[in-house]
């Protein structure tokens, strides 16, 4: 069970490329970590019921103010932190924290960077992809991007936990939790799949 990220040092793949979000120039923007959420599903039993969660903060860095929210998230970088999340469940997460996060590489930690982003014809949606680190390994992670009122921006992704070598975390965590993990078939699953959102309401400052 991830959140993600994570969400989350962001390394990138290549040089940034964007199409920018619709700009009023008199405006200025800029992302602020404290209006910024990560949430996560993660996926237990044969028939793949969502369990979800958050991280309840969100470190970001390598921005600076921009006249687009395109120009506001280049050199976008974050991390987060295993102590950071939160499932809603009180006996729930020391599991989670220990058994799949003290399995990771660098106790756990999720960092990453936007690499790109561009902007589709509506002007309120698009596509990015981030190069995301998880247990050591970094690889890049498509996004879907919206854009409500002009700075609101809704993020979502989808990844596979074994393409950051972390199925034997995921085992260790499903080993723990087997029982809550057995659906009515005997069979215990917990799948390597984790959906992500992440959601910011940028800053605006107009003249």
């Amino acid at each position: 069970m991830l959140s993600v990220s994570l969400f989350l040092a962001f390394i990138l793949a290549g040089p940034w490329q964007s199409k920018t979000f619709a700009a009023d120039t008199s405006c200025k923007y800029s992302v602020v970590a404290e209006q910024t959420s990560l949430e996560w599903k993660a996926f237990k039993f044969t028939e793949k019921t969502g369990v979800g969660g958050k991280f309840t903060k969100v470190s970001i860095s390598g921005t600076k103010p921009g006249d687009s929210v395109t120009h506001a998230l280049k050199g976008l970088k974050f991390s987060l932190e295993p102590i950071d999340l939160d499932s809603g469940n009180a006996e729930r997460d020391p599991k989670i924290k220990g058994a799949f996060f003290g399995n990771l590489k660098a106790n756990g930690k999720i960092s990453g960077s936007l690499s790109s982003v561009s902007l589709d014809a509506d002007q309120k949606s698009g596509k990015g992809v981030i190069q995301l680190t998880l247990n050591g390994v970094t690889k890049a992670l498509p996004l879907q991007f919206t854009l409500e009122n002009g700075n609101i921006l809704n993020v979502k992704g989808s990844l596979d936990l074994n393409h950051w070598k972390a199925g034997a975390a995921l085992k260790a965590l499903n080993d723990i939790c087997k029982d809550l993990h057995t659906s009515k078939d005997g069979k215990s699953v917990l799948w390597p799949d984790v959906e992500i959102t992440i959601k910011s309401e940028l800053k605006k400052d107009c003249k």
